[in-house]
């Protein structure tokens, strides 16, 4: 189906004043649609609150429907009187991309914003191979679908544009981000590539090539990347956004914000390749980088219970239902309340281990260290609706250092991974309050 179609009397009249040979950009925000993915959080959101000033009727998509409502809520109370509509799509699948674009349907789409996009971190022989296949799914496929979608229509109206949310790590290869900075460098490549089609038809295509911005993506790398020099300080994302929404008006290819970023981005093209690929793995691994911890272990189930069913479980550390089936107790410390700072207290065999809570993040986000003898571990679990809003996703990513778990690797790994899933299965089994089976999920352990 073709999407976007206009009658002659409905496109608009050909703009007397050209640039450089060719028709000035237009861009129609009052009273025209606009497309927003990736508008749970972060830059997708503030996006979508500066296009609903400027006019603009929306439909915001993403995965999380709590959040993604949060966003209609925030824009709705700033702006009146624009049409915004919530659309749940899981677009790491052909099917989630489908749904949104037949949900758009025969309508025109003005702005298209692909913002959607997450990254992974660490070396690419050790990464979980299904996460990075979503990742090249949602940054690249559905970025090539969607714009596939809309740009005919808007060559064919003479009006519009597509912001493709690009990044700095798009110039240069990406040590221990190989997937994430190859698949920006694709988005580069491509909105480089259509600008020079679109613009003759006074349409905009802009790649926005923002250095590492406070939106919560590094929160969602599931990694530690605090030690590194690249996300060690995170930019303010209002600046970033409204660079990104200059550049589409005035019809630029690439727009990178920030002085430091525009020189990194700017070095890249006079250094030798080899040059920039070793600065970019001192950049991003840190001198202080660990070495990859003995056992890493990774499951993910899909639980059939509401997402703050599972959280009030999960942070509720006298109700759990099971722990390794190895665990004697869990006592939680007199005085300490659930969120940051709480500590607990639990015997495993052959070990008794003090944890404390270190990340609280309702209903997203939960992680605690656990130090006994011979071991430090760290386990971090995350929380998302599923896609079609009926259960919960959640992920466990565990690791553990020491003389214990290097003696007994081997071993170890694959017991926390099948201890894993009985907690995921009972987990859900308290949750749902009856019988659950655990899915197909996966591990990665060393």
């Amino acid at each position: 189906m073709r999407h976007n179609q206009t009658t002659q009397s409905d496109r608009p009249a050909p703009l007397p004043r050209r640039l450089n040979g060719r028709k000035a950009p237009r861009i129609r925000y009052r009273g025209n649609w606009a497309l927003v993915t990736g508008a749970s959080s972060g830059l997708g959101r503030g996006i979508a609150r500066r296009l609903a000033e400027r006019g603009m009727s929306m439909v915001l998509t993403g995965r999380n429907a709590a959040r993604l409502e949060e966003t209609a809520m925030q824009v709705r109370s700033a702006v009146s009187g624009v049409e915004l509509e919530t659309v749940i799509a899981d677009l790491s699948t052909q099917e989630g991309v489908a749904a949104l674009i037949d949900h758009v349907g025969e309508r025109p789409i003005e702005v298209l914003v692909n913002n959607a996009g997450f990254g992974t971190y660490g070396p690419f022989a050790d990464a979980d191979a299904r996460r990075e296949d979503e990742e090249i799914a949602v940054d690249v496929a559905a970025v090539v679908s969607l714009a596939r979608a809309f740009l005919p229509g808007m060559m064919e109206r003479g009006s519009g544009g597509i912001l493709n949310v690009a990044s700095t790590i798009a110039f240069q290869p990406a040590p221990s981000q190989a997937v994430y900075g190859a698949s920006k460098a694709f988005v580069l490549s491509l909105s480089q590539a259509l600008w020079s089609e679109a613009r003759a038809a006074g349409v905009s295509v802009t790649a926005l090539c923002p250095g590492p911005t406070r939106t919560g993506f590094v929160d969602a790398l599931g990694a530690d990347v605090g030690h590194t020099a690249i996300y060690r300080r995170l930019a303010e994302p209002e600046p970033v956004i409204d660079a990104g929404l200059r550049a589409l008006d005035k019809g630029r290819a690439v727009v990178v914000p920030g002085l430091l970023n525009k020189l990194s981005a700017a070095s890249s093209r006079f250094l030798p390749r080899e040059w920039m690929t070793l600065v970019s793995a001192r950049l991003l691994g840190g001198v202080r980088a660990e070495p990859r911890p003995p056992v890493v272990v990774y499951n993910e189930a899909l639980i059939p219970a509401p997402v703050a069913a599972v959280w009030d479980l999960l942070t509720d550390y006298e109700r759990w239902p099971s722990w390794y089936r190895a665990c004697r107790w869990v006592r939680r410390e007199p005085g300490e309340s659930e969120g940051m700072r709480a500590s607990f207290r639990w015997k495993a065999h052959p070990v008794e281990l003090e944890s404390e809570v270190v990340t609280s993040d309702r209903h997203r986000l939960f992680a605690f260290t656990a130090d006994g003898t011979g071991v430090h571990a760290k386990r971090m679990f995350t929380l998302s609706s599923s896609p079609d809003g009926a259960g919960t996703v959640i992920t466990s990513y565990e690791t553990q250092v020491g003389w214990l778990p290097r003696l007994g690797r081997h071993i170890l790994g694959p017991r926390l991974y099948a201890a894993n899933q009985r907690f995921f299965a009972d987990l859900a089994a308290a949750a749902v309050d009856r019988p659950w089976s655990v899915p197909t999920a996966q591990a990665a352990f060393a």
